[in-house]
């Protein structure tokens, strides 16, 4: 009997489940659902997976690739997962964040087509770790390493504020615009706090 399909294994990184998944039977999903995967990586699967099922961060890189690869497929494997893999769900909130994550990610590839020459370059200077950090921080309240801080402050206020405004217009319009700028305000004004504190340096 052939072994599972790397279609069906992509399902199972949507879902991030743990290993045992792997030996659960699962139903064939429709036709396309090969083809779908095909066009898909596994790290943004994953990223996917952990942005509908555990509220995790989906960056813009893979947020491009799901526009690229279409709505029908992201609602192939939306659909396929909660029937082979998570059946206990609810279904009408999971569908509903599968389709505010959709949304989200067109909106930031649209805005690829109208960014400023200032947001571009700003965005440059993000890397995508410390730029998750900061955007879990301010819109989750999680904490930021003393690292991504001194690195935000090396980058600094003009950027941060750009960011943080592009953030919140692109992925994050839901949210009260002021609400979530003074709590970008305060991890600046932490970060750059941190950056001056001789504790907060690297040691040799």
């Amino acid at each position: 009997m052939a072994g599972p399909s790397r279609c069906h294994l992509l399902v199972i990184f949507l879902l991030q489940v743990t290993s045992n998944a792997f030996a659960t039977p699962t139903l064939e999903g429709p036709a396309n659902l090969k083809d779908c995967e095909r066009q898909f990586t596994e790290k943004c699967g994953i990223e996917v997976g952990n942005s509908i099922f555990n509220n995790g961060f989906l960056s813009d890189d893979c947020c491009r690739d799901l526009v690229k690869l279409g709505k029908p497929c992201h609602d192939t494997f939306l659909n396929t997962s909660l029937v082979a893999l998570h059946p206990n769900a609810n279904k009408a909130q999971t569908l509903a964040k599968g389709e505010q994550i959709w949304t989200e990610c067109v909106a930031i590839d649209n805005s690829d087509k109208h960014e400023t020459k200032p947001v571009k370059e700003c965005l440059e200077k993000f890397p995508p770790k410390c730029g998750e950090e900061i955007e879990k921080s301010i819109y989750q309240g999680t904490v930021v390493t003393d690292a991504c801080c001194r690195d935000l402050v090396s980058w600094g206020k003009s950027c941060h504020d750009i960011i943080a405004e592009r953030n919140h217009d692109v992925r994050h319009p839901s949210v009260n615009k002021a609400q979530a700028l003074a709590s970008s305000e305060k991890l600046w004004n932490l970060c750059a706090a941190i950056s001056r504190s001789p504790a907060s340096s690297p040691s040799n």
